[in-house]
């Protein structure tokens, strides 16, 4: 049964689910789908005297809604550090309740100089979502790379052998090719959710067979919130006797954060894949397993821009010198991705296992859409209007086989959590799609009672 109080946030919820989607369909401006709103070279495009060059923008227009959850910490902390009004501090919600936001604008640069031979760049100047501390402000490199030889995406067909080599930021060769909602799942913000400074080199072995291998830098260790928010942690507005944070902690689980912008232990991560893919011609059907590895050295601290906090083994100890069980220094983690197409089908599943000096974790992902074609319900202009809606499904988990200290500042980096995300994608026209999704968090305590941080979140994808 809904209560008053939840019903109340519930109607409010949608109502402004609503009023983005009317905003944005009264004023029509395009797709996560294909192409952009300029047509299909987007700002910039043509043939120069050194290749093709492609120029593009895209902008996120969100609205969140985020229950109010708080948990008390049982830490020790002195009066200075008890936010004023508080009798204690607690682990709560980033930001509660309803808003609008603006998630995301980002310039990327694309350029062909051969067939062989290509480079990209995207600098995103809003990163709502991706900002660790919330707070943070900062514009963001999310890629930049070269690429030597040919590089073929998932599920596309291989006429023989080929190689390529990558250097620069570019993604985790484990990632997944893509989400079906705007949400991440929590294997997708722990293991490999950003791009790292890298050579990654790989190739196909006849039409069947690929491998992976590479050697990166490494993101630090750090901790966020799995919902939209990641939380500020370690903010200066967190010093004792003057604690005003922005945001409010969030329930962080550990992940790897935003790249360093120098390798100061000159130590590095390894990783290598090898898979096998099996695509029809026309690569509407498809099936491709992946088996992957990666491992390196946790610092004895790494800086986390905008936080006091450290990050890696730094993170694991609190200022009592209460901390996780770990030993050693070794990071790795192992897993599986099976990715499979059905004509409009599409499922992707990830199991990993994790190792952080000693605190052991696993779990898997599971995400499955499909895409209705709808052929464009009516038409603006010569546009057609409503193409396709995609409903999807993710469930994700997160299986702890550590134990924090009683008292340990951070509890939340030792529970279990089950994630369900629910929600479509519509592709409105050509360049433009909104997303509107549910998650549910199931946040398991110690004592095995269950914590409900759920969120609903709805965005206006415009790429131009």
């Amino acid at each position: 049964m809904v209560g008053p109080r939840r019903g109340r946030r519930l109607v409010r919820a949608y109502a402004g689910s609503a009023l983005l989607c009317a905003a944005f369909v009264v004023a029509p401006t395009e797709a996560r789908s294909e192409g952009s709103v300029l047509g299909s070279g987007g700002l910039s495009s043509g043939p120069t005297a050194w290749g093709e060059f492609r120029l593009g923008a895209a902008i996120d227009l969100a609205f969140r809604d985020s229950q109010d959850v708080r948990f008390k910490l049982n830490h020790p902390f002195p009066p200075d550090f008890i936010p004023p009004g508080q009798t204690a501090v607690y682990l709560e919600t980033p930001s509660s309740g309803g808003s609008f936001e603006v998630a995301n604008v980002e310039l990327s640069g694309s350029a062909d100089f051969t067939p062989d031979v290509a480079a990209h760049v995207v600098v995103r100047f809003i990163d709502r979502y991706d900002q660790n501390p919330s707070s943070n402000d900062q514009v963001l490199v999310r890629e930049a790379w070269l690429r030597l030889g040919t590089k073929l995406d998932t599920l596309e067909p291989a006429d023989g052998t080929t190689w390529f080599a990558v250097l620069g930021r570019a993604s985790r060769f484990s990632r997944p090719p893509a989400r079906a909602l705007e949400s991440w799942g929590l294997w997708d913000t722990a293991v490999g959710r950003f791009e790292e400074d890298q050579l990654q080199v790989g190739g196909t072995l006849g039409q069947n067979l690929y491998w992976r291998a590479s050697i990166a830098n490494g993101n630090p260790l750090f901790f966020r919130d799995p919902n939209a928010l990641a939380g500020d942690n370690g903010t200066p507005q967190r010093v004792p006797g003057h604690v005003d944070p922005n945001f409010q902690s969030g329930f962080p689980i550990l992940y790897d954060t935003l790249p360093s912008a120098v390798n100061f232990d000159g130590r590095f991560e390894y990783g290598a894949g090898v898979g096998t893919r099996f695509v029809t011609d026309d690569r509407k059907r498809g099936i491709d397993l992946l088996g992957w590895y990666f491992q390196r050295q946790l610092d004895a601290s790494a800086p986390i821009d905008g936080s006091f906090y450290g990050g890696d083994l730094d993170l694991l100890s609190d200022d009592l010198n209460l901390r996780l069980p770990y030993q050693g220094t070794r990071k790795l983690e192992t897993g599986a991705n099976l990715v499979a197409r059905l004509d409009d089908l599409r499922l992707f599943g990830q199991f990993v296992y994790q190792d952080i000096a000693d605190l052991p974790r696993q779990g898997f992902e599971l995400e499955a859409s499909y895409r209705f074609h709808l052929d464009g319900l009516f038409a603006s202009g010569d546009m057609p209007v409503f193409n396709w809606v995609a409903p999807a499904f993710r469930f994700s988990n997160i299986d702890s086989r550590y134990r924090p200290p009683k008292g340990f500042v951070a509890p939340s980096t030792a529970w279990d959590w089950r994630k369900y995300d629910i929600g479509a994608r519509i592709g409105v026209i050509r360049g433009i799609d909104f997303t509107v999704e549910y998650a549910r968090n199931d946040a398991v305590l110690f004592s095995g009672k269950l914590l409900h941080p759920d969120e609903l979140l709805t965005t206006v994808h415009i790429a131009l």
